[in-house]
């Protein structure tokens, strides 16, 4: 069935005798949906319920004004009011005569179906909502479907299997259905549902009994078959609640591929040395940074990679030396850079081994002025050599790598800018002789072949980073900075995600998150989690999943993804975990789906929901 026309109540349905037998039982009052209060309609905070527009008599004062007619709960008690001004707005319950629904079948009626954003969602629910749009996170889909709310568009989102609409809320304190105050100016996400309608067999007409939103009548004071309101419900808010608005193909943004076993992410988590780390980075195109104390073999460790690097000691290296010189040619009275000489050597290495990469290693980084720190800063992020204007750009199979000492083990070092410093990965050399042997061995070779792979696409953030951000939300995405040991933020991430991909191992985030935060990370990827599909196909046990409730917590998290079909199974394990955690499974699963709120309370002997809308339907 399709609606054809839509209207509002009419005055004779809401007074004295003429009265609709629905509305006499549930009464003129009418609850305010969160989507009304956030557009405007004047509510009563106490119980929710609010005035409303009708098709009325127009009466035309002595100043030639028109009145507009609405029910004004709040002040009279039910009794219509009227204003004359063109610019009031009142809320909005539409009423559908059966003779104006296309195909129409009194026994389908049950399953007329008009969806329209409503209803808050809000809690802990709006809250994972909020850093899912922060993050990024794959977890939100666009499903191809807009709404057209107050003459505006909005794309419908779906996470979690909740279908919403997000927009900005211009309200001020207004308490909404789920007892929050709304704030002016933030985003608010509003529930794709099916719009409340309570059917009068006798009257044969169809309304809604909640206040959908709030409009203004007419700017002329016309009635309501000429007004503004008429033309707006029957154009775009008719094509909305249709589904007639403009569809786009579904943009799925989360990928739910799953690795089988204890090991979520088939990670390798054997230790990585320091070597492994930085021939990683360099590998990825990533500029590395080397820490450490004189003499720990922070130039030897990069000859180890590469023979014939190029290499710049700030120690012994004047400005000119690393920036070039600017002269004039007296005869054109042009200026000129006289290249300097490491620019020239590195460019014709990278041109004879196009299919190498060549490391450009700044020794004694930390030694430099802050002058020529922020020249090695555009090197390190744009591979480009700037000096007064000119510009020299590094060839693409170049990386450039730096060492330097901290500034408490020399006079002469500076510490590095926070922006230079969170272009590098970093990777801290501590030799005990262990490690010096392991390296003086290595050392008998001539050095690694770096291949170069060119340009390449730059990978999506690595899954298990970003479930590790999602869990952990803003104290894991960006870390305090203290000058001296890698912090986190979400270049870091992304950095990391690189070097991730290139070697499947976490303990190289230690170059880039710092030690502690990569440990963490590290126990997170360990997590004996329990997928939906272990669960169905009998691959675990509930003795699987460790007794510790943040365990247990992220496991009945990701169970919770679980379709309608398959929900009985994976509900029965969880509830094997304990009654707290089934609550949360059931919270998470539902998130304020009402025929799964329904399912949730025709499985349980207690009321599991509370009514929304006084007097409303069964």
């Amino acid at each position: 069935m399709k609606i054809k026309k839509i209207g509002i109540l009419k005055e004779e349905h809401i007074k004295d005798e003429s009265m609709l037998e629905t509305i006499k039982q549930s009464g003129v009052a009418c609850y305010c949906s969160d989507l009304a209060r956030l557009t405007g309609v004047q509510y009563d905070q106490s119980n929710g319920f609010g005035e409303y527009w009708f098709d009325g008599k127009h009466v035309v004062t002595k100043k030639n004004k028109t009145t507009t007619n609405y029910m004004n709960y709040l002040n009279n008690n039910g009794a219509p009011s009227s204003t004359f001004r063109t610019d009031y707005k009142s809320g909005v319950r539409i009423a559908i005569s059966f003779d104006d629904i296309e195909d129409f079948d009194f026994n389908e009626l049950e399953n007329l179906n008009l969806e329209y954003p409503l209803t808050i969602i809000g809690g802990r629910v709006g809250e994972t909502i909020d850093k899912l749009f922060e993050n990024k996170s794959k977890l939100i889909i666009t499903t191809g479907r807009t709404h057209n709310v107050d003459g505006k568009e909005y794309r419908e989102y779906e996470a979690f299997g909740l279908r919403f609409i997000r927009m900005k809320n211009k309200a001020q304190s207004k308490v909404l259905s789920d007892g929050t105050i709304s704030k002016a100016d933030t985003e608010v996400y509003l529930k794709v549902e099916s719009i409340p309608l309570t059917i009068d067999e006798k009257a044969r007409l169809a309304y809604s009994i909640v206040v959908l939103f709030s409009s203004s009548f007419d700017k002329e004071g016309r009635e309501f078959k000429n007004s503004d309101l008429n033309r707006y419900l029957n154009d775009s808010f008719l094509k909305s609640v249709n589904d007639e608005l403009e569809h786009t193909e579904p943009a799925l943004v989360f990928d739910n591929e799953v690795k089988e076993g204890n090991n979520r992410y088939g990670f390798n988590f054997t230790p990585l040395t320091e070597e492994e780390i930085i021939e990683i980075c360099i590998n990825s195109n990533i500029a590395v940074f080397l820490h450490g104390k004189t003499g720990v073999g922070k130039t030897e460790r990069m000859l180890t990679l590469d023979r014939n690097l190029e290499l710049i000691d700030f120690g012994c290296t004047s400005s000119d030396g690393f920036t070039g010189i600017i002269a004039k040619d007296f005869n054109s009275k042009k200026l000129f850079l006289y290249e300097p000489y490491w620019y020239k050597s590195l460019c014709e290495k990278c041109k004879a081994e196009p299919d190498k990469l060549h490391i450009l290693f700044l020794e004694e980084l930390t030694n430099a002025k802050n002058d020529i720190q922020k020249v090695a800063f555009e090197v390190t992020l744009n591979k480009t050599l700037t000096n007064s204007g000119f510009r020299l750009k590094l060839p693409e199979n170049a990386v450039v790598c730096a060492a330097g000492n901290e500034a408490s083990e020399s006079r002469s070092a500076n510490s590095l800018s926070e922006p230079l410093f969170g272009r590098f990965a970093h990777v801290y050399i501590d030799t005990d002789s262990e490690e010096w042997l392991k390296w003086a061995l290595r050392r008998k070779k001539d050095g690694k072949q770096l291949i170069y792979r060119g340009q390449q696409e730059t990978d999506r953030i690595h899954p298990a980073i970003v479930d590790y951000v999602r869990v952990n939300g803003n104290k894991v995405l960006r870390t305090q900075y203290d000058g001296v040991n890698p912090n986190a933020d979400p270049r870091k991430w992304a950095l990391a995600s690189k070097a991730l991909y290139q070697c499947n191992n976490p303990n190289v985030l230690r170059a880039f998150i710092g030690e502690s935060l990569t440990q963490d990370f590290i126990k997170f990827c360990k997590m004996n989690l329990i997928s939906v599909d272990d669960v169905l196909n009998d691959r675990c046990n509930i003795d699987e999943v460790p007794f510790d409730p943040s365990l247990r917590w992220y496991t009945t998290i990701c169970l919770s993804t679980v379709d309608d079909d398959n929900v009985d199974k994976v509900r029965d394990f969880v509830s094997k975990l304990g009654k707290e955690f089934l609550a949360v499974f059931d919270y998470e699963w539902s998130k304020d789906n009402e025929q799964r709120i329904m399912k949730l309370y025709n499985q349980s002997d207690k009321l599991l929901i509370k009514r929304l809308v006084p007097n409303g339907n069964k």
